[in-house]
């Protein structure tokens, strides 16, 4: 009983409320109609304004969602491809390390990230990056960002370019003949599942040619060395009385090509091997005078000229850094220097570019 009068004083009260809203719009449709001579024009005024309260009534806020196709989010001026939106800097910027926007946008959304696998990130290089800075920066290893990149040399990079930075760590690797998940996992030292799991495999067997992200793998040390830049240490410190390139010769003052670099040294200063390798060739001629040609690792190889004595023989191992001559006069030669050339694959290359 008591229900069923609650139920009908409700139904009272609703009755109520509709016969008092119904009261007060016909009582704006009057007013507007003695307003508005032309009871065409009242009818569109009424029904606008009806259409506002109903609008109004029905959704105390309003929200306005927007999405690109194909799972991308647009922020800061950039694209991130996959699925998720990571905090991404806005275009020549690298995102700053523990600020608050950065924290809040991981925390709220960290569940999903861990979820989401292999996607990468877009970034506009700006001024004064490092790649090391930009791999730091996001939290990736240096070979991540050079592998992902396809970068040759590091220092190459210029402002303005864009980057693909992958949401994880590892190299990507190019199935050749023979290869199969497991074999190319265990050369790498990685998780075969892994593998299978971040390229979405459906067969552990692999077409040679095919591009596959091996998370957490490392590129070899002599790579990235030689991509860094860093491949060779100055097997003499002095100042470089000549450079590579085109120049004059400094007897007959015809133009000439010089292979490689002079560093201006005292006579008797210890020359020591830019790299650990094998004693090629020694011996004498007349442009070079006592020279010492060292062979390394994937193809490169070294000389150097105008020496004074010659401390080591061929077929012997060097270390980097190991004393292998003094500096000296010797040769076609202005005074005391060291003549330093580097070769990859036989073929002249700016030590400059080579050396750290």
């Amino acid at each position: 009983m008591i229900r069923g009068n609650f139920r009908l004083r409700e139904k009272c009260l609703s009755g109520k409320v509709d016969g008092a809203m119904h009261d007060f719009l016909g009582a704006i449709g009057r007013a507007l109609a003695k307003r508005f001579a032309n009871r065409k024009t009242a009818t569109l005024a009424a029904l606008f304004l009806f259409s506002l309260i109903f609008l109004l009534g029905s959704s105390p806020a309003l929200h306005f969602n927007a999405s690109l196709a194909g799972g991308a989010s647009l922020r800061g001026g950039l694209l991130s491809k996959g699925g998720g939106s990571p905090p991404i800097p806005s275009a020549g910027g690298m995102p700053a390390l523990g600020s608050g926007n950065d924290a809040s946008e991981s925390s709220s959304d960290s569940s999903a990230t861990a979820d989401r696998g292999l996607y990468f990130t877009a970034y506009r290089v700006a001024r004064g990056d490092t790649l090391s800075d930009i791999a730091e920066a996001f939290n990736v290893t240096l070979d991540t960002v050079v592998s992902f990149n396809g970068i040759r040399n590091a220092r190459s990079l210029q402002p303005g370019s864009l980057l693909k930075i992958p949401s994880m760590s590892g190299i990507v690797y190019t199935a050749k003949a023979g290869d199969s998940v497991s074999s190319v996992a265990a050369a790498n030292g990685v998780s075969a599942d892994r593998v299978i799991e971040t390229n979405g495999l459906l067969s552990p067997s692999l077409e040679a040619g095919r591009s596959i992200f091996l998370p957490d793998a490392k590129l070899a040390s002599f790579t990235l060395r030689e991509i860094s830049g860093d491949l060779f240490n100055w097997p003499a410190r002095g100042w470089i009385s000549s450079w590579y390139g085109w120049r004059s010769d400094p007897f007959t003052g015809t133009r000439t090509f010089h292979n490689g670099i002079d560093i201006g040294v005292d006579p008797g200063t210890p020359v020591r091997a830019a790299m650990e390798g094998t004693v090629s060739e020694t011996g004498y001629n007349s442009g070079y005078g006592n020279y010492i040609i060292l062979y390394h690792h994937a193809g490169w190889m070294t000389l150097y000229g105008h020496l004074q004595t010659i401390s080591v023989q061929e077929g012997q191992r060097v270390a980097a850094g190991q004393r292998i001559a003094y500096s000296g006069n010797t040769g076609y030669s202005t005074g005391p220097h060291l003549h330093f050339s580097v070769f990859k694959n036989g073929r002249t290359m700016n030590p400059y570019n080579v050396l750290h």
